[in-house]
């Protein structure tokens, strides 16, 4: 009986060996896909970042267009205007609109409550 445990032993121990490598194995592999994440993370944040600053950039350069056109000739006064106000526009367009939730009214059996009487004394 004991060579049967003794050899048991050593298959459980084999066993027990070749799980832990897997799962050094599988860490290591979820370190390497975690960093890889994060510099991609990084790299999107960047990349949005400036975005946004090249679009903070045009909004101000259509505002000085603009006022080099009203310099140069003094009958594009009007269509000069005409951006200001389509930016105006895009402005709120980029939000959506509050709504104003309603609340529900009070139902009639609620106003006349027969059961609840006030007395004064």
């Amino acid at each position: 009986m004991l060579p049967i445990l003794v050899v048991l032993f050593v298959v459980s121990y084999c066993l027990l060996t070749t799980l832990v490598f897997e799962q050094g194995q599988t860490i290591e592999s979820q370190r390497t896909l975690i960093r890889a994440m994060l510099q991609d993370s990084t790299q999107l944040a960047a990349l949005k970042n400036k975005l946004a600053q090249a679009e903070s950039q045009r909004a101000h350069t259509p505002a000085a267009a603009p006022a080099e056109e009203k310099n140069a000739s003094p009958n594009s006064a009007p269509i000069a205007a005409a951006p200001q106000s389509s930016e105006k526009s895009t402005k709120q367009s980029t939000k959506p609109p509050r709504t104003m939730k309603q609340a529900p009214g009070k139902p009639a059996s609620d106003l006349e409550d027969v059961r609840r009487s006030t007395r004064i004394i």
